[in-house]
């Protein structure tokens, strides 16, 4: 699929012997000591730099730059400007889901892509964004207090809703939210024509649904102290380029944070973290956004919950935020008023470990051609979804030894 950029690119290679995968490498060239040119430069430059830098996800990017550099710097900022700033990282995470949904899905389905959607959710995100932030930069360490309070968006979020209705769920979202298990979602995908209901059905026809299922845990919340020391003890590079929790490989997805949603449940009991779970979860939770950013504009002053502490120490800041495609965590160092150290621990990185969930779900894979297994393992990387692309490169075995990951 996509080729190598500035950004790096993920090198996913396949031993096939007798129509099954028994050897997994997965090797990444992303530039993962980048955040080191920070070092020597100011909290402001480095927040007004970073995101355009990172231009996948650059909101989220953003946002934990800002919340980093606050730590470290010991600014207070309110509990409600901490809120728009996630709720703009949400609708960020929205227009990803619409982005794949768009764009990649109807590549599986051999459909045309149409970007009215996606160029649409765009549109509507950049108004959000010049409504919760009418006087400036959002990210700018310390923030400031708005002068009024910020319009309530109502007719965008309307707008929004009526375009994923008409373009995706074929119902109202909040209603979608309510079908309650696997039943329920296979008549929902006989219903119509959208994309999200034909990649279903076909993923469930075609019994795909358990497809690269396995037993790789989801990453639980993670100790700013104990983050803080790996990221500063002498193997921090292998740690960001291959992370461990306790000495396992973790997954953290829209699957792992929405999976407590019935729907989600029931599937897990047929088919694990399968392919049909994983894409419904996509699909779960471009939904429950749309609530949640109604309901986050609707009381802007109300923070969702406390301001974490930060206890790593005077000068050193992490922040750690739900992005897109998993957790993102920034973690910086000042001294003398300077970036001394800068590190990013980016979702990929987890998800695409030489042993991780991806590894896993694409060890043992069985097709009865190079053309089905690769489609085959496209739509298993697309559900868990890296932020850079990727080649995929199948190469026939001689050997019949069992899967391995390297």
């Amino acid at each position: 699929m996509a080729g190598a950029g500035v950004e790096g690119v993920l090198l996913i290679d396949l031993g096939w012997y007798r129509g099954c995968v028994g050897r997994v490498s997965i090797k990444s060239t992303r530039p993962l000591s980048m955040p080191r040119i920070f070092c020597g430069k100011g909290p402001a430059e480095v927040a007004a730099t970073l995101p355009l830098i990172y231009s996948v996800c650059a909101v989220a990017q953003g946002c934990a730059a800002a919340e980093a550099l606050e730590q470290a710097l010991n600014l207070p900022v309110s509990p409600a400007y901490r809120k728009r700033r996630r709720l703009l990282v949400a609708f960020e995470t929205l227009k990803e889901h619409v982005w794949r949904i768009e764009l990649d899905w109807a590549k599986f389905l051999n459909r045309s892509a149409a970007r009215e959607g996606v160029v649409r959710v765009v549109s509507l995100m950049k108004d959000f964004r010049s409504a919760l932030f009418p006087e400036g930069d959002p990210f700018t360490p310390g923030g400031y207090a708005a002068r009024e309070p910020a319009p309530r968006f109502d007719r965008g979020l309307d707008d929004l809703e009526q375009l994923l209705q008409a373009r995706i769920f074929s119902r109202p979202t909040q209603n979608w939210l309510k079908i309650p298990d696997r039943e329920g979602l296979i008549q929902w995908s006989r219903e119509g024509r959208s994309l999200a209901q034909e990649l279903l059905l076909q993923v469930q026809n075609s019994g795909e649904a358990g497809l690269g299922r396995n037993g790789v845990s989801a990453l639980s919340a993670l100790d700013a102290a104990y983050l803080n020391r790996r990221l500063t003890a002498t193997d921090a590079d292998q740690f960001v380029a291959q992370p461990d929790w306790c000495g396992m490989p973790m997954e953290t997805t829209p699957y792992t944070r929405r999976r407590s949603h019935p729907m989600l449940h029931s599937l897990e009991r047929l088919h694990g973290n399968g392919l049909l779970t994983r894409v419904t979860a996509r699909l779960v939770e471009l939904a429950a956004l749309v609530g949640e950013l109604r309901a986050g504009v609707a009381d802007l002053d109300s923070p969702e919950r406390p301001e974490d502490g930060n206890d790593t120490g005077p000068g050193i800041g992490i922040a750690q935020l739900e992005a897109a495609r998993g957790r993102l965590v920034h973690r910086v160092i000042l001294e003398s008023g300077r970036v001394a150290d800068y590190r990013i621990l980016a979702p990929t990185e987890w998800n695409f470990h030489p042993r991780g969930v991806l590894a896993n779900g694409l060890a043992g894979l069985e097709a009865a051609s190079e053309m089905s297994l690769k489609k085959k393992a496209d739509l298993l990387i697309n559900a868990i979804d890296p932020c850079v692309g990727y080649q995929l490169r199948i190469h026939r075995s001689e050997g019949g030894a069992g899967p391995t990951r390297e």
